[in-house]
């Protein structure tokens, strides 16, 4: 079975797409930040303008509402969500602002996003942009490309080198086709989705409801135990005291192909998950799925199926057990 298309070019030198589903939501004024920081299990107060970083956003139980992109800027953030979340963040965030001096504004109708990613990928920006490129995840700079203004950033749920491109949505037929001019390839949206289930990164399909942080792994990148008090807190830092939850975010690789979205993951006859994004593995051409799963299907020796196929866990940094502690589930 062959990779995606367009999916080569990702692994091995560069590639663009268009990324029609992407949406920013700019939080502008003097409370932007510390507004913002009391709903996010990211540490937002020392972030320098330019600095990003990743975020849970959780209802007051501590459920995960979104996962986004907090990237600094002069006047306040740029928040970034893959597949519509910016949009549910909006409402969220909506709900709590009364009198606090700053604007939520959606930058869908406004910009347009674009990936470049691959090997080369940072390469190829460099030679390009008139401010290089940043170097590390959710730092970002104002640049031009091919004449125009665009706002470039390092992500990290389309492939280990990828950077997010934003520029207004007026100037984006004439970015795409300066891209194209370029002879940048363009890569099909089955190949950037195949990038981000292989990088193991939740998109609100894979974050079903009643999900704890420490369930989709990213702590270490998203949640901050030293920061002030923030929404859905107290079930954060007690699941941190506690140990390990019962669950966690994997790559499953099935055999024979991907698997059908909302598979049910078995070992023996018990179910173990449920496969909530599937796609041809952009590395080998095998069949992979994201799903949350019970940390025993992360042994080494667990034998699991999907579909009457077999299955295994091949992405996850749970350590197997026979002891775990969890939250409310």
């Amino acid at each position: 079975m062959n990779p995606p298309a367009g999916s080569l070019d990702m692994r091995t030198t560069a590639a663009w797409a268009d990324l029609p589903d992407r949406m920013t939501l700019h939080a502008i004024g003097p409370a932007a930040v510390s507004f913002v920081d009391k709903f996010t299990t990211a540490s937002l107060a020392m972030l320098e303008p330019g600095h990003g970083t990743e975020g849970f956003f959780t209802d007051g139980r501590g459920w995960v509402i979104a996962l986004a992109n907090l990237m600094r800027t002069t006047d306040g953030l740029w928040i970034d969500a893959v597949g519509g979340a910016a949009a549910r963040l909006r409402d969220h965030l909506e709900h709590y602002h009364i009198r606090e001096p700053l604007e939520l504004v959606a930058g869908d109708a406004t910009s347009a996003c674009h990936v470049v990613a691959g090997p080369e990928a940072a390469r190829w920006l460099a030679a390009r942009c008139d401010v290089p490129p940043p170097a590390r995840p959710f730092d970002h700079v104002t640049t031009s490309l091919g004449g125009i203004a665009a706002h470039v950033a390092r992500i990290e749920d389309a492939g280990p080198d990828a950077w997010l491109v934003r520029v207004d949505a007026v100037d984006a037929p004439a970015f795409r086709g300066w891209l194209d001019a370029e002879g940048l390839p363009r890569a099909a949206g089955a190949a950037v989705e195949s990038q981000r289930i292989a990088s193991r990164y939740p998109a609100p399909a894979d974050i079903p409801e009643k999900t704890l942080p420490q369930e989709l792994d990213r702590t270490a990148r998203a949640i901050s135990f030293t920061k002030g008090c923030y929404l859905g807190q107290e079930t954060v830092a007690r699941l941190d005291a506690l140990g390990h939850v019962n669950r966690t975010l994997a790559i499953v690789a099935v055999e024979g192909g991907p698997p059908s979205v909302g598979a049910v993951i078995r070992l023996g006859d018990e179910p173990m998950g449920t496969i909530t994004s599937s796609c041809v593995s952009p590395r080998d051409g095998g069949g992979i799925g994201l799903a949350i799963v019970h940390r025993r299907a992360t042994a080494t020796a667990a034998r699991l199926t999907v579909d009457g196929a077999a299955a295994h866990v091949v992405g996850s940094s749970a350590a197997a057990s026979d002891t775990v502690h969890g939250g409310p589930t």
